[in-house]
């Protein structure tokens, strides 16, 4: 934490810099705010004229230069006339200064060799002795309103990146380049996995077949697993009346991003969420303690009116595909229906070859915004008690984080790692005992009296939008073979060779092997490059020792080889995938 936190005051302190190199070379600037972020810092600014990329070198340079003369920082405590009196030639520094008076807040200026700021703190404590000079570097030009609202001034934002050494920002920036010849967006068209269109709609992306066959196995894996442990797949509509939200509590959450759909009888909103139609299924009979645990669970389409500027690939659309599940048992049964989870949860992700590299995340409340949850203080007190104690008995060392419950319950939420390091959020196990009491829902007690189930929703890949986004750049577009739209390329030398490399290809099918055959119409070499582009586990080329002997020479994605029978190279393909390989 301590070297975090060191970093963190050094990208501070990198974004004061920033400022005083902008306004030496551009003294009629107006410098506003500039954060550390996680990955550097940025500064924003009010220029006369027009910034650039190619500006940056420059305003690089002078940052440099003028490192070496900042040794330490002072701070001064001042009223706010004398603040506005300083910044009487900036506006966003004097709404700022006002702001933070009418809090009754202190107004401090933090200085540093010739070059003082408004701030609350947090620098290195010597920036000319800690902060090497090339460990950090300006990125990029890019535009921002004023405190983030859009009917406010666009601002000229420089983001700059800043690590430790300079091998960590090299490293930094190798991945970066990693991450965009893996950028789910390029490969997904060169893959032929999904595609958008102006007539449908931004943000609702349309799935080829190829990217079909990928969320297909997906669920088909997650319905294999999930239906050993009692879970039911249920169907729910994709409209509902707003009072079902409006009892639920996401009608308030979700606000203008509800889509509304207008028939000639009735108003409906598109679903932002699933669990509240599972709820009124389960409401739909009587139940007794001897029905429960009563368990759901789907994969189906929710819809956000996200705005359009922060749409973007499959990370953020509109059409929601969520793995969706909710389970109503009684307090009793939480903790076993819990383990079962995070089983589903291991073995779904360990057939993925990603389990292990995650940590999981106890979600809380913000302390300070309890207003923005509901339910009861003692049903979230007994649920955060509850998870804590699950993280025990299962060793998943959990970390609390408050801020990030759900607004009916805590959650334990798996953070996975990518192969570029990237931290995702992915499935999910959050206990709610607010929503059934809403919905008046109950179950008949061994005692005969009436009493609320609790809810228990889980995810255990989220959004299959966001999800394949994440694999496809995971795994560079080389999915593993279950998951492969194409498992086995077959490529004839030529039209001698085709009748057997047509024989092969159809044992292949007919046992279910996603199997793609090559005429021989183009030159061999442009077809091997189309499969190798295409990343295809195996293929084969058939010429006349394959037709004469009838065994294959088969080549994997690594440019291995070896040789089998049609038959052998069948049981190793199904017996590969059976096992997730």
């Amino acid at each position: 934490m301590e070297n975090n936190t060191n970093l963190e005051h050094k990208r501070h302190t990198l974004a004061h810099l920033l400022a005083r190199a902008v306004l030496e070379l551009y003294p009629d600037a107006k410098n506003t705010i500039g954060p550390a972020t996680d990955t550097g810092f940025y500064y924003d600014f009010e220029f006369t004229t027009p910034l650039s990329d190619k500006d940056l070198k420059k305003i690089a340079k002078k940052m440099r230069q003028v490192l070496p003369t900042w040794q330490a920082f002072t701070h001064e405590e001042v009223d706010e006339k004398k603040a506005l009196d300083l910044y009487s030639d900036n506006k966003y520094k004097q709404e700022l200064i006002k702001e933070i008076a009418g809090r009754g807040e202190p107004i401090t200026l933090y200085t540093v060799g010739d070059f003082t700021d408004l701030c609350r703190g947090g620098h290195d404590d010597n920036p000319a002795e800690n902060i090497a000079s090339d460990s950090f570097t300006l990125d990029r030009v890019a535009g921002a309103y004023w405190r983030g609202d859009e009917k406010n001034t666009m601002l000229t934002r420089i983001y700059g990146l800043a690590f430790e050494t300079k091998d960590e920002l090299d490293k930094f920036l190798n991945r970066r380049e990693d991450a965009k010849d893996r950028d789910h967006r390029k490969l997904g068209k060169e893959l032929d996995l999904f595609t958008f269109s102006d007539l449908v709609g931004s943000g609702l992306p349309l799935f080829t077949p190829n990217g079909t066959l990928i969320r297909n196995a997906l669920q088909n894996s997650l319905l294999e697993i999930s239906e050993k442990y009692g879970m039911q797949p249920v169907c729910i509509p994709h409209i509902a009346k707003k009072e079902l939200y409006e009892t639920s509590g996401h009608a308030q959450k979700f606000g203008d991003e509800l889509i509304k759909v207008i028939s000639h009888y009735d108003e409906f909103v598109m679903k932002p969420v699933n669990c509240p139609h599972h709820t009124q299924i389960y409401a739909s009979q009587p139940r007794s303690y001897r029905d429960l645990p009563v368990r759901y669970m789907e994969s189906t389409m929710q819809y956000r009116d996200e705005k359009p500027g922060e749409i973007g690939g499959l990370t953020r659309v509109r059409s929601i595909t969520v793995d969706d599940g909710h389970i109503f048992c009684t307090v009793d049964q939480i903790k076993d229906e819990a383990k079962n989870i995070s089983k589903i949860i291991e073995k779904f992700y360990t057939d993925l070859g990603i389990f292990g590299n995650h940590w999981v995340s106890l979600s809380v409340r913000d302390p300070n915004k309890l207003d923005d949850y509901i339910g009861e203080d003692k049903d979230w007190n007994k649920a955060e008690k509850m998870l804590s104690e699950i993280s025990d008995d299962l060793n998943l060392n959990a970390k609390t984080v408050e801020g990030e419950a759900a607004i009916y319950g805590p959650k334990l939420d798996y953070m996975f790692k990518d192969s570029l390091d990237r931290e995702w959020q992915l499935a999910t196990i959050q206990i709610d005992f607010a929503m059934p009491k809403r919905f008046k829902l109950e179950y008949t007690a061994e005692d005969g009296t009436k009493k609320s189930p609790v809810m228990i929703h889980r995810a255990i890949l989220g959004s299959y939008e966001r999800f394949m986004a994440i694999l496809i750049e995971h795994f560079a577009g080389a999915f593993p073979l279950w998951l492969s739209p194409t498992q086995v390329a077959i490529v004839p030398i030529s039209e001698d060779h085709e009748d057997f490399a047509q024989e092969v290809a159809e044992k292949l099918k007919n046992e279910n092997i996603r199997t793609k055959y090559y005429e021989s119409g183009n030159s061999l070499g442009k077809r091997i490059r189309d499969i190798k582009q295409n990343k295809t586990p195996y293929f084969i080329v058939v010429g006349d020792k394959e037709k004469e002997s009838g065994n294959l020479t088969i080549e994997n994605r690594a440019g291995e080889k070896f040789e089998l029978s049609t038959e052998d190279l069948i049981k190793k393909i199904i017996e590969e995938v059976k096992n997730k390989k």
